[in-house]
């Protein structure tokens, strides 16, 4: 496979992806042969267009000028992402990555208003074109070469899970598509003497104007601060409670600084009676084992529980029915009993789903219920909202 290949001989350890340096030279590597291939196709339709008089592909051509634009933009993300942590930017400067498939975006888009401009000229003025056999074979070959660009963007970008690589994958299919309908516009011009050119050099722009919009709707997700994938959340959970001694996890909050740069913090519970010396080991193993196979800084929080009094896990298991039996979409932790000579406090704090509505009265529901189960019961609760969705 030609992609594998060019991988092959153009970077150094191709599997360690979460290294800034690596992802640079796939970055770099993907990049400059998109420009290549871009300048190359763009020369080739002017000269098709500027024969035939054709507006879509002269359109189209210009589509791939706009396409090596994006490659430079996408290469000059790849190595500001790289730079390594600064006194400003502790974590690193990944998020340059989102920002530079931003940037495709914005090309993209005023590339398809400038298309767009010319074909409602040519709508407004129509002036047949050209056919010739020579057009026709450099839109195939155009149309082989987009495809293979295509795969070979997907291939790299998911391989090191770059936004701004898929994002250029979606604007090299979606060219596929632009210069297979002007490639059938060549073809209907050679049979009918219907003047289409600038209906369909119009209808491209619009494709290339709505592609460009959904490539911003997707990059600015993780800017505004995403939930983390579901997947990564329950790697996470069931590493962590792979451990002996941990009782449970909860407060999990995942921190995405661009791709290969994130950091997760979490509350591990462990037994009160546990020496803490013992517990806190356990931990920096977990922090160690999560750095190890997913690359993740970890801060991770030890909260003491109790396992062996049956007292207190009598009261847990009850205030857990009570919590559910209201909704079962709801889930507590940090359980705590306080037992005093006239009543009992049970502290613990409650996680709903986003967009739970009526919280205060959740809360008030909740006290009515322990209180009704026993008059001596009280509960003060915190009401809580999942940061992993």
């Amino acid at each position: 496979m030609l992609s594998e290949q060019l991988i092959r001989l153009f970077i150094k350890q191709p599997q360690d992806t979460a290294s800034p340096k690596v992802r640079y030279a796939y970055g770099r590597l993907a990049s400059f042969t998109g420009l290549v291939c871009n300048l190359l196709l763009f020369v080739g339709k002017l000269l098709a267009g500027i024969l035939s008089g054709s507006v879509a592909i002269i359109a189209d051509a210009f589509n791939n000028l706009s396409d090596a634009g994006s490659g430079i933009v996408t290469l000059l993300g790849f190595k500001l992402a790289s730079a390594p942590p600064d006194d400003d930017h502790p974590f690193g400067h990944g998020r340059m990555e989102y920002l530079s498939a931003m940037g495709v975006a914005v090309l993209i888009i005023l590339a398809g208003f400038e298309l767009a401009s010319s074909a409602l000229d040519k709508i407004l003025h129509p002036v047949p074109a050209q056919f010739s056999w020579l057009t026709v074979g450099i839109l195939a070959a155009a149309i082989a070469v987009k495809l293979w660009m295509a795969v070979f963007y997907r291939h790299v970008g998911k391989r090191i899970q770059s936004d701004a690589l898929l994002a250029a994958s979606v604007d090299s299919r979606n060219d596929v598509i632009c210069t297979a309908l002007v490639l059938v516009t060549t073809l209907l011009s050679r049979f009918c003497a219907l003047s289409i050119d600038g209906y369909v050099g119009m209808a491209v722009a619009l494709f290339i104007m709505w592609s460009g919009f959904l490539v911003i709707r997707e990059t600015i997700s993780p800017l505004l601060g995403q939930a983390p994938n579901p997947e990564l959340v329950e790697n996470i959970r069931s590493t962590v409670m792979e451990f002996e001694g941990i009782v449970g996890i909860h407060d999990m909050i995942i921190h995405d600084y661009g791709p290969g740069r994130t950091i997760v913090s979490l509350h591990a519970e462990v037994p009160a009676d546990r020496p803490i010396g013992k517990s806190h080991d356990i931990i920096d193993n977990i922090e160690n084992r999560l750095m190890e196979k997913y690359n993740l800084v970890s801060c991770i929080h030890m909260d003491p529980v109790e396992t062996d009094n049956p007292e207190a896990l009598r009261l847990k298991e009850m205030a857990i029915g009570l919590v559910t039996a209201i909704d079962p979409a709801l889930s507590i932790h940090d359980f705590r009993v306080v037992v005093g000579d006239t009543h009992t406090n049970l502290l613990f704090d409650v996680v709903t789903p986003h967009g739970y509505k009526d919280r205060d009265g959740l809360s008030t529901r909740i006290k009515q219920a322990v209180h009704a189960a026993d008059e001596k019961l009280y509960a003060v609760i915190k009401i809580e909202t999942s940061f992993t969705g």
